[in-house]
């Protein structure tokens, strides 16, 4: 692995997992790209880490004997308040991924997971608990704000160039070579990673963000859950996993970002297909196309 300079040296990081090679890896890997690891084989050990040391963030598998990652998640709440926990998962637990981020999960991670995933999701995780210590809504308003009338972005906010797309592959799509997607309500800087909602910076996690963005190219074209999780997270799963996947997403989306939750009018549900991210609030999503 090349040299790499972490955006916040010297976090502390505790990787929780019952395989020992899984967690000497991701353990070894973290020390390299300049964290402080600690390991724990099982959850009752992840919790008796966490009552003596606090952790910045915690890497947790989700199927271990004994207590599981949620049960872990959910223990956690009183011994690590302020810490992030991202979660690991396999192929056949994704009902449980979805759970974990119920109860407060910053993120998951599909095993098997690529160098550059890790990397990703560690330092998202890394700059949400930063953000929860240090930074207070004024400020978050003032530096989105900022970002969206055209400041130079910082060079680590920069994403890598395989998530920016070609701005002719989404028509109607405002600014984008810029990196900004936005509609009358809804402003995103692709760069940045910031959200302003009607004036009002929203936090999401880097799932939320890609789920929105995603939609928000493509808007009033219906976008299948399958599709959305290929593009999103890489993951090529059956429809079911997909839908169950993408659901719990759009649910949290509609909490932060639409005016009645109950009664969306920007990101749509049409029924039997996915989803559909309107423009005109006052028109029915469109119909769905044919299979050709």
């Amino acid at each position: 692995m090349p040299a790499h300079t972490p955006v916040f040296p010297g976090a502390h990081i505790l990787v929780v997992d019952d395989e020992q090679a899984t967690r000497h890896t991701l353990a070894e890997l973290l020390v390299r790209m300049g964290y402080q690891t600690v390991e724990a084989p099982c959850g009752q050990k992840a919790l008796e880490h966490m009552a003596r040391q606090r952790f910045d963030l915690v890497i947790l598998d989700l199927k271990m004997p004994g207590m599981d990652g949620t049960e872990v998640l959910k223990a956690a709440r009183e011994l690590a308040p302020d810490t992030v926990f991202i979660i690991l998962t396999g192929h056949g637990t994704l009902d449980s991924a979805i759970a974990s981020m119920r109860h407060g999960a910053f993120d998951y991670l599909l095993k098997p997971h690529s160098i550059q995933t890790i990397v990703s999701a560690v330092e998202a995780g890394l700059a949400e608990r930063q953000r929860r210590m240090h930074e207070d809504p004024v400020t978050l308003l003032e530096r989105a704000l900022a970002g969206l009338k055209g400041a130079p972005p910082r060079p680590e906010a920069a994403l890598p160039t395989e998530h920016i797309l070609e701005a002719t592959t989404f028509p109607k799509v405002q600014n984008f070579r810029e990196g900004r997607v936005s509609t009358p309500d809804i402003r995103v800087d692709v760069l940045r990673r910031l959200v302003i909602a009607r004036d009002h910076p929203v936090d999401l996690t880097p799932a939320e963000f890609d789920v929105l963005t995603y939609l928000m190219r493509h808007q009033n074209r219906i976008i299948s859950c399958r599709e959305l999780v290929a593009h999103v997270r890489g993951y090529d799963l059956d429809e079911r996993e997909a839908r169950l996947f993408v659901r719990s997403h759009v649910h949290r989306l509609r909490h932060k970002l639409e005016q009645d939750p109950a009664r969306p009018s920007l990101i749509r549900t049409v029924r039997g297909y996915g989803y559909v991210f309107s423009t005109n609030q006052r028109e029915t999503a469109p119909s769905p196309e044919k299979p050709s």
